[in-house]
Parts: C-alpha cells; sequence; structure tokens
C-alpha cells in the first residue's frame, strides 16, 4: 500500500528564502533551472503574440506552470521516457526538443522532426487523459524487457474526472509499474473549478484507492517539484511502484488563445497567485546566492528571442504537399487512400500525386502451404497461431480479461498463460479503456501485443483509445511511433446470447483513420491473417465470429504461412450475380447459390476477410463480369460495410449493371437477445430472396 503525504512540500517560500532542505544540485545545474523556466516562459509569450497574428493555430499558455514542468522533468533521467498532455511545453524545451520542432504541431504542419524515441516524448495529446495508459504499459513492457526505464506522464487537475484517469492509475497500482503521474493542479480545467471537479480534498489523496504513493507539492517552487520528483523516480526505479504527485500551481493566462479567463475567473485571485511567481520566487533565490544577474538575464532573453524568431520562420518557409495528407496513415498506402487523394488533386487542378511500388499497399496471392495439416476449427487455428506467433517473437505480450488462468471466455487463449507465463500473458483489471490504452503503450516502448477485448458489445468503453489514439498514432507522429497491436474480440450473432454479447460494431472501425480490420469466414484463413496481422506494423483489428469457432473443421497447415491482408477471395466462381459478403454471412451466402445454382443461376462468392482496407479490383472485376451485385452482411444496414461497397461499385461499374445494386443485412435496431434473437438473423432463405429479385431486377 503506497503512503500518501497531504502535506504541500515547499523549499522555497515566495520570497525565495530557502525553507526546506536544498535538493542535491550543483550551482550550475541551479542556473540551469532559471534559464529553463525563463526560456519557456519567453517562447510561451512569442507563441501567444504568433497566435494573435495568425502564424501558428490554437494554443494554449504555459505561464505559472514552469516550476511544476521544469522541475519534474529535470529530475527524469536521460533514459526515462515522458508522455504529456498538450500543455507541456517547459518539459518539451527541458528534454532538449528543438523549438521548431515544437512550433510545427501549433502550425499544422507534419511534425517529421518529433523523433519520439531521440526525444523520449511522445507527441501531445489532445483526448484528456488518455496518455495515462500509455505510460502505464509503456513501464511495463520495458520492465518485461530487463530495460531500466521509468515513465512520467503530465495531466492537469480536470484530467483526473476522467476514465482513463481511473484506469492509469489502477492498472499501475496493479502492474506496480515504474511510472510517475504529475498532476499540475491549476484549479481550473477550462473553466470549472477544482470544487465542481472532485469532492476530494485533495487530488494527491486519491492515490490510496489505487494502493500507490501520493505526493503534494508546491508547484511554484522548482526545488521542491525536482526533488518529490525525483524522489519518484528512485522509488520507482528501486520497483517500489508508482506516485502520483499533485503540484498546486496557477494558470496565469487563459487555457489557451480561444478562451477568456475574465469570464469565470476575478483578477483578485490572479493578483494573489502571483506574488507566487515561480520565476520570481528562484531568481531572488539564485541573486541571493549570486548566481545570476541581470545581465546573464538579458543575454538570455535576447537569444530565446532569437530563436524562437529563427525557428517560426524556417516553419513559414515549409510549405507542405497535397500528399502530406495521406502519407503516414498506414505503412503503406492503402490504394483507396491514393484515389482519393488523387481525385482530390484533380478538382483542385492539380497533378496527381505518385508513390513508388514500396509506399502503396500491394495486394498479394494467397499462400500454397505444402506441408502436413491438423483437422482444425477456427477456434483451434486461432490459438495454434496466437501460441506460435508468441513463440516466434519473445517481446509479444497479450493482455485482456480473464485471457490467462481461464483462456478466454470461449477458452480461445487456453493454455497461452501457462506456456508463456503471467508477464507475458496478462489477466487485466476489468477496463477496456486500460486494456487498449496500456496496449499502446507496450507498442511505443517497442514490443508487439495482442489485446482482447471480452465481447463484441464491451469495446465501446475502448472506443477513444482505438479512434483517438490506435489509428492515428502512426499518422500524429509521422512514423517516427507505430503501434504493432492485434486486437481481438469474438464478433457477431448467432449464439442466443444476452445483450452487448452479439453486436457487430466493425463499421465503426473501418470507418476510423489507420485501422485495418478483419474478418475471417474459414479456420484456415483465421490462421493465415491472424499471422499476417501479427507480424503487420500496423494496428490490426481482428473480429473472430464467435459463431464460428467451432462450426466445422477443415485441414490447415501446421506451418507458419501468411494471407496477404487486403486480398479478397472468390468462395465460388459464377457468372449472373456477385454476392459480396464476410464473417459468418460467407457460409449462408454459399449455401444460397447452391440452391440457386440448380435453378440455373450461376452466382459468384466473394469473402471480402479485410474489410478495410478492401479489394475493391477483385470486387469490381466480378461485377464488370455479372453485371450484378448483391451485398449481403449481418449487422445493422445504415452507415455499414455494404453502404460503402455499393456506393463504389455504383460509381466504377454503373455501365456495366444490369440490375441496381442491392444490400441484405439486418435492422437498423438494436441487436435482440436470446429467444428473438432468431428473428433478427440472416438465414440462406433471405439471400436465396435476394438473389431473385436482383436477377429479375
Amino acid at each position: 500500500m503506497g503512503e500518501v503525504d497531504l502535506s504541500i512540500r515547499q523549499v522555497l517560500d515566495a520570497d525565495g528564502n530557502l525553507v526546506g532542505d536544498l535538493p542535491d544540485l550543483d550551482n550550475k545545474e541551479l542556473v540551469d533551472l532559471y534559464r529553463l523556466m525563463t526560456a519557456s516562459r519567453d517562447y510561451d509569450r512569442r507563441a501567444m503574440a504568433a497566435q494573435r497574428q495568425g502564424r501558428i493555430g490554437t494554443y494554449p499558455m504555459l505561464e505559472g506552470h514552469e516550476a511544476a514542468q521544469i522541475g519534474a522533468a529535470f529530475a527524469l533521467r536521460p533514459n526515462d521516457f515522458v508522455y504529456p498532455a498538450y500543455r507541456e511545453h517547459g518539459v518539451q524545451i527541458t528534454r532538449g526538443m528543438p523549438l521548431d520542432v515544437m512550433l510545427s504541431y501549433w502550425r499544422g504542419l507534419p511534425t517529421e522532426g518529433w523523433d519520439v524515441h531521440g526525444f523520449k516524448m511522445m507527441t501531445n495529446t489532445i483526448p484528456i487523459a488518455s496518455q495515462l495508459p500509455h505510460a502505464v504499459g509503456h513501464a511495463y513492457a520495458a520492465r518485461q524487457r530487463g530495460e531500466d526505464v521509468v515513465t512520467a506522464t503530465f495531466f492537469g487537475d480536470g484530467a483526473t474526472s476522467e476514465t482513463d484517469f481511473h484506469s492509469g492509475l489502477n492498472f499501475a497500482g496493479v502492474w506496480k509499474v515504474p511510472t510517475v503521474f504529475v498532476c499540475e493542479n491549476n484549479s481550473y480545467a477550462i473553466s470549472v473549478p477544482l470544487a465542481q471537479q472532485t469532492a476530494s480534498e485533495t487530488i494527491a489523496q486519491k492515490a490510496t484507492a489505487y494502493g500507490i504513493a501520493g505526493v503534494r507539492v508546491d508547484g511554484m517552487d522548482v526545488l521542491a517539484v525536482y526533488q518529490a520528483t525525483k524522489e519518484a523516480v528512485e522509488r520507482a526505479h528501486a520497483g517500489e511502484g508508482p506516485t502520483l504527485i499533485e503540484a498546486l500551481c496557477y494558470r496565469y493566462g487563459p487555457h489557451a488563445t480561444a478562451d477568456d479567463a475574465r469570464r469565470y475567473r476575478p483578477e483578485a485571485e490572479e493578483i494573489e497567485w502571483r506574488k507566487r511567481d515561480p520565476l520570481t520566487r528562484f531568481r531572488t533565490f539564485l541573486d541571493n546566492r549570486h548566481l545570476w544577474s541581470q545581465a546573464a538575464e538579458d543575454n538570455l532573453l535576447e537569444e530565446a528571442g532569437d530563436a524562437f524568431d529563427i525557428a517560426l520562420a524556417k516553419l513559414e518557409g515549409v510549405q507542405p504537399t497535397r500528399d502530406s495528407i495521406v502519407r503516414h496513415a498506414y505503412s503503406r498506402i492503402p490504394q483507396q487512400l491514393v484515389a482519393q487523394l488523387n481525385d482530390l488533386e484533380r478538382g483542385a487542378g492539380e497533378p496527381e500525386s505518385t508513390f513508388s511500388e514500396g509506399e502503396v499497399w500491394q495486394l498479394g496471392s494467397d499462400p500454397s502451404p505444402s506441408g502436413p495439416t491438423e483437422r482444425w476449427n477456427m477456434a483451434e487455428a486461432v490459438n495454434a497461431t496466437l501460441t506460435a506467433g508468441m513463440e516466434r517473437d519473445a517481446t509479444t505480450i497479450m493482455l485482456g480479461e480473464d485471457v490467462g488462468v481461464v483462456g478466454g471466455v470461449f477458452r480461445i487463449t487456453e493454455g497461452l498463460q501457462e506456456k508463456f507465463g503471467a508477464e507475458r500473458v496478462i489477466d487485466t483489471p476489468l477496463n477496456e479503456s486500460g486494456i487498449i490504452g496500456s496496449a499502446i503503450g507496450m507498442a511505443i516502448s517497442g514490443s508487439r501485443v495482442i489485446a482482447e477485448i471480452q465481447f463484441d458489445g464491451f469495446v465501446y468503453p475502448a472506443f477513444d483509445q482505438l479512434v483517438s489514439h490506435l489509428g492515428r498514432l502512426r499518422f500524429r507522429s509521422r512514423g517516427n511511433a507505430t503501434a504493432p497491436i492485434v486486437v481481438r474480440w469474438p464478433n457477431g450473432a448467432g449464439i442466443g446470447a444476452h445483450e452487448m454479447h452479439c453486436d457487430s460494431p466493425e463499421a465503426y472501425f473501418a470507418h476510423a483513420p489507420g485501422h485495418t480490420v478483419v474478418i475471417p469466414s474459414t479456420p484456415f484463413d483465421a490462421k493465415g491473417l491472424l499471422a499476417a496481422a501479427m507480424e503487420s506494423d500496423d494496428p490490426v483489428i481482428f473480429l473472430e465470429p464467435k459463431v464460428l469457432y467451432r462450426a466445422f473443421r477443415e485441414d490447415v497447415p501446421v506451418e507458419h504461412y501468411k494471407i496477404p491482408l487486403g486480398t479478397a477471395r472468390v468462395r465460388a466462381a459464377g457468372s449472373d450475380l456477385t454476392i459480396v459478403s464476410y464473417g459468418a454471412m460467407v457460409r449462408h451466402s454459399l449455401e444460397a447459390a447452391a440452391q440457386v445454382a440448380e435453378e440455373g443461376i450461376s452466382v459468384e462468392v466473394i469473402d471480402l476477410r479485410t474489410i478495410y482496407p478492401w479489394d475493391e479490383e477483385a470486387v469490381v472485376a466480378s461485377v464488370d463480369k455479372t453485371g450484378r451485385l448483391l451485398m449481403v452482411q449481418e449487422p445493422q444496414r445504415t452507415g455499414g460495410i455494404g453502404a460503402e461497397i455499393v456506393a463504389q461499385i455504383g460509381e466504377r461499374c454503373g455501365y456495366s449493371l444490369l440490375s441496381p445494386v442491392r444490400r441484405l443485412g439486418a435492422t437498423d435496431a438494436p441487436w435482440p437477445q436470446f429467444f428473438i434473437e432468431d428473428y433478427a438473423l440472416l438465414t440462406p432463405d433471405h439471400i436465396v430472396r435476394a438473389i431473385h429479385e436482383t436477377v429479375t431486377g
């Protein structure tokens, strides 16, 4: 159980007098602290002026947070890793980040120079508190690999109301990871005061609930913050777990340049806090020790001003190209993205961008393994693939609810924890956002990760992590950080389960940029697609139709093979109509095709397998041949995968069509449970009727 100290630690009083023990810092380090604080404030004021001039976008001010940020960052070791929020300019300067790299973010330019691993700092995080689980996962994975890394994450008092504050601290406490949580408590979340954020007397006391250490410190006293952070880092390094530091500070300006603090904050309050200015306080301390002078101050400000002007001028000379909007969204650019970019360029009267073969996602052919086979169902194929993948790559970590001792609710991961140990196959707390968030941090740190969500309908609490981070990570960091993560869950209906256990949420994640979304329909494909997903440098959402887990067996090669992601497969050849489907509906479609074949109707069935990016050329070629398209999907129709496919085929194959394209799917109501589920399920008979209607036009 961590200890919580609710007293406010202080080394210097508001007048700069020593009232506590001086940290073990030499004179040069003391001066360096002040130089960093002063340079950060100068940067902050100039950035605010640049925003007012229209030279950068909306900008969040730092002034008042210098001691909290620089004191904490100065205490970190070179190999420690930082997960910032969005106001941590002082932390970035302390970590040696060039000003042009910092400003490029706020100017809205691709931050090519943000070397995540060189600076040991992730990019700015806009979704509040969502970086906390990343810091926890990073610390866990680094420790698992035997690396001496402490992670630190910075956030405001408002962030303590977010779900990911809970998931981050809870996972950290359970795993006892070497992470330091630094809360810059400036008493306001934009306009909402602290008393309306939490009923607790302090932020630090929240640490008690998570079994971790909690500390309060005067966040306007750089020496006190430094000492508190240094002790937290040493505690983490020694294996004594994480610490929550509450640094009490004040934001002198508005929340950001789009905000007006006068609407919610009295001027008298700011005047009172100005008496505790962290720069004035520390400058007095240095003056009393004859370590600083006005000449040194003037020289520092001149250097800082020149550096800012040079950095901003450099950025103003950068002219981004239109292709930057698609680069780094994936390790290789999907062909759909290239086509969409070219459409924009033609519409603007610009020449089309071209890419080398190595830059574009190339579709491949299915493998032809020739070794021995086993009669496996899909559950067995997935289990075997997970096992083989973890054997091949010792950095791979698996985590999720009940994946370890129980082997998952469908027993898909059975035996894996026994084989690889509880450090690599982790039974996590029941928190989907924490599972995906910590997986992201693990991936940033250098591990490959397999994260399981127990049921399809349970993925929604993790939506922010999946959409705001997992899919955007490569693009946001311009390829400097990647997320080789497979997120698995049992998907779809047909097992007569209760509410939230039979959803099909794949369209949400196909729509969100940066994801590859895969849904196999056979044991052979499940193995080959999962093997490819586990070796992908991009995140893959791998959805396993639960109704197919043990529906049938087929011969599956024992040897390692990969099916190229993004490639569809023709399951049955035909000439009169094309059915496009995926997952559990492929078997129904094949059964329907067999029925109508007896009537002389020849149906070609295409199994998408990857629903984003989907194999557009395969579908176009088939529809150009047959002249008709029926799209069959299990979930709700509106906004589904089928809507995208019929729209694109309508655009590309209009002159080949002999009848209107059709969609077959569920109603747009919530998925029913248990006894009434059968009324919502599509059957081969539904597909047969739709085939007749499509063929007759």
